[in-house]
């Protein structure tokens, strides 16, 4: 599935008032994806005007000889602009910093002593709180966990741009070797997202590269929006759990 903006774009041609024309419902669209996992604080001009910025930097850096369609790379442009914003935006309380912290320090520790993909149950146990309590704590820190995701490193440089979604764009179950080769990183997230649980790899495949929104992932996998967040949470938790990075302070 793509973004309901397909269009080819030639950026070179075009002034800043064209390529905002043009790829104005670009932005609009990953400003709506994104709006609906923040806090109320973040207004949605903030995000539309973040996703301009993007996209005129992006603009004047695309080089057709080395970047693949502009459309793919001018989006990525966008919403990593708009990621930006909400990281410099001071918006998140230490009590939701350190949630998710307790909650990633618990899955490393018992994912090094069972040596295999925690459950939910698991996580809770030894956290001593109940699974609807700790199905709680998920989804109050579901709003972190867009940023935590996006902030895993990126395979990139100034003329290039690869989030960690391209990475793992596909099937699910595969990984090319040409992608292998690119860093001990990429090698390590490619067994992270392997381990992962079997729901999870399809919400990752779902929601990240056929780009369907919560809504629609909940109904392809038979569960409720909110639980939909859940696994979402939990599986960004997951990863940075298996690849050792904490979470950023606050």
């Amino acid at each position: 599935m793509t973004t309901p903006y397909d269009k080819q774009a030639s950026p070179q041609s075009q002034t800043p008032e064209q390529l905002l024309e043009a790829h104005l419902p670009l932005i609009r669209y990953h400003a709506n994806q994104l709006i609906r996992r923040v806090p109320d604080s973040i207004e949605m001009d903030d995000l539309i005007d973040a996703g301009v910025l993007g996209l005129l930097d992006g603009a004047g850096r695309f080089n057709p000889a080395k970047n693949a369609q502009f459309k793919t790379f001018i989006s990525y442009r966008i919403r990593g602009s708009m990621i930006d914003y909400l990281r410099a935006f001071d918006w998140m309380p230490r009590s939701l910093r350190d949630s998710s912290k307790e909650l990633q320090q618990a899955m490393s520790i018992l994912e090094q002593q069972y040596d295999r993909p925690v459950e939910e149950a698991d996580v809770a146990d030894h956290l001593g709180i109940s699974l609807e309590e700790y199905r709680n704590r998920l989804m109050d820190v579901r709003s972190l966990s867009v940023i935590y995701f996006d902030d895993l490193p990126q395979i990139r440089n100034d003329d290039d741009a690869s989030s960690i979604i391209d990475t793992i764009s596909g099937d699910p179950e595969q990984m090319p070797d040409s992608l292998l080769e690119i860093s001990d990183f990429t090698q390590r997230l490619a067994g992270a997202i392997m381990d992962l649980p079997v729901r999870e790899k399809v919400l990752i495949s779902l929601y990240y590269y056929e780009e369907l929104n919560m809504k629609e992932v909940a109904l392809v996998l038979d569960i409720t929006e909110s639980r939909v967040s859940q696994l979402h949470s939990q599986m960004v938790l997951r990863l940075r759990s298996k690849l050792g990075l904490d979470l950023p302070n606050g």
